[in-house]
């Protein structure tokens, strides 16, 4: 007989575990707030919002503790290694009509064991969104998540006690390594106040439900509401946080800045409501700003920073200089585990599926290549000890490697901008015009 899904499983733990280590090495800055709200005894649903494929179950499933079952869309489940690969992830496939009319027929069963996790009092992930898109917004629920609850309360007379988790998944960066990620989960509520509604009209009832579980899901994720104007709202939301980052009027803190950002958006909505004309030149210079941040090669928070002291640039040259050699050991040791994703994932159409295949990768050449090393190490170098250690530099000096890139190119985007300043270039000066004439025009819209 096979077992259930959602039962504990000595090997899926093992590597949910390391999946969960790793999700901090491939991220800069792991922030899960709420993840203590989420009942221990009861059985769950977590709602997740859904821009950025895999990533998102992945995130959410690694920032609690114990097993979680999640659904996923049908279509990559399509290999039968895959299917087997991913069901010991515990993950179900969910089918749907651009799958084939027939197909649906399969969820009937997979429905089935969704409401037997319920009944276990496991814990299962749903997208209720259905599939990714990637920008910050939440779009129309499908009514899956509302008939999986249902039908488990109904099947149990409405004792079941289902709690529905609502959770936000946001990231500064969806497709690179080293963005900053944020995993928000909110207050856990039941059904039992649309059990009288879904008795008299199930209709009724799941659209009741549907729309209490999206005013729910709101607040724990950045929503932009405008689809009109969303790239030039974005576009100004990201120069205004930007700016207050620099002038340390907002601290670096990803929950913070979402709370922010919503303002900013809501703000400029309204602005747009009121003075159509006015808001339209504001979006055009910001997107003017953008192709000029562009075109320079950098990013807004150079143009944010208010100087670029030469004797901190110096002093980066002088840093730098003197950890090129650990910078070299630690790319020729870790280059081929770090760039074989990067060079498998350029195959990818869909944008949103990059960090997946990127973190999936690499969590297998890293996993791979370090084997191969220590094994490699305790053959060949003698006393152990000394293997260990260089073993450990290996890896340090992988992540050290990294930053090292990254300081480089701050560095040497600092050198640009101060050279451009003192040879007075005028698209510099123009964009910096820009830039201060449209975070004064924010302030006067956002802060009144």
């Amino acid at each position: 007989m096979k077992k259930p899904i959602h039962e504990f499983d000595f090997w899926q733990n093992i590597v949910q575990n390391y999946v969960k280590t790793y999700i901090h090495f491939f991220y800069d800055k792991v922030t899960v707030v709420g993840s203590n709200k989420v009942p221990k005894d009861k059985p769950v649903i977590l709602a997740i919002n859904h821009q950025n494929a895999l990533m998102d179950p992945l995130n959410v499933i690694c920032a609690l503790k114990g097993p979680s079952v999640f659904m996923a869309r049908a279509d990559v489940f399509k290999s039968e290694k895959i299917a087997k690969i991913l069901r010991f992830f515990k993950m179900l496939p969910v089918f749907r009509i651009r799958d084939g009319i027939k197909s649906l027929q399969n969820n009937d069963a997979v429905f089935e064991e969704a409401i037997s996790i319920l009944e276990g009092k496991g814990r299962l992930g749903i997208l209720p969104e259905g599939n990714h898109f990637g920008e910050r917004k939440l779009r129309i629920l499908k009514k899956g998540i509302a008939r999986i609850a249902f039908q488990a309360e109904e099947r149990n007379d409405f004792n079941l006690d289902v709690q529905i988790v609502p959770v936000g998944v946001d990231y500064t960066n969806y497709i690179n390594f080293g963005a900053d990620l944020l995993v928000h989960f909110g207050e856990p509520f039941s059904l039992s106040n649309f059990k009288d509604q879904y008795k008299e009209n199930p209709q009724r009832g799941m659209n009741l439900f549907l729309q209490e579980l999206r005013e729910k899901m709101l607040p724990q994720m950045l929503h932009i509401e405008d689809s009109e104007h969303y790239d030039q709202i974005e576009a100004l939301k990201n120069i205004y946080i930007q700016d207050l980052l620099a002038k340390r009027k907002l601290k670096d803190d990803h929950q913070k800045i979402i709370v922010k950002s919503q303002e900013i958006s809501d703000s400029l909505i309204e602005y747009k409501a009121d003075s159509f004309d006015e808001f339209e030149k504001l979006c055009k210079t910001a997107l003017e700003i953008k192709d000029t941040v562009k075109e320079f090669g950098i990013r807004k928070w150079v143009v944010a920073q208010k100087r670029h002291y030469w004797l901190e640039i110096v002093f980066n040259y002088m840093l730098l200089a003197v950890l090129f050699p650990f910078f070299i050991y630690g790319v020729v040791a870790n280059f081929l585990p770090f760039y074989i994703p990067v060079l498998v994932s350029r195959k990818i159409k869909d944008p949103q599926f990059v960090s997946s295949i990127r973190f999936s990768v690499a969590m297998a050449t890293f996993l791979i290549f370090y084997l191969i090393y220590i094994i490699l190490l305790l053959v060949f170098v003698k006393p152990w000890y000394l293997a260990i250690g260089i073993f450990i530099s290996i890896f340090l000096f992988g992540i050290l490697s990294f930053r090292y890139f990254i300081g480089f190119k701050k560095t040497w985007v600092k050198t640009k901008v101060s050279i451009w300043k003192i040879m007075k270039n005028g698209t510099w000066l123009n964009l910096k015009y820009n830039w201060d004439d449209t975070v004064q025009k924010l302030s006067e819209i956002i802060e009144k």
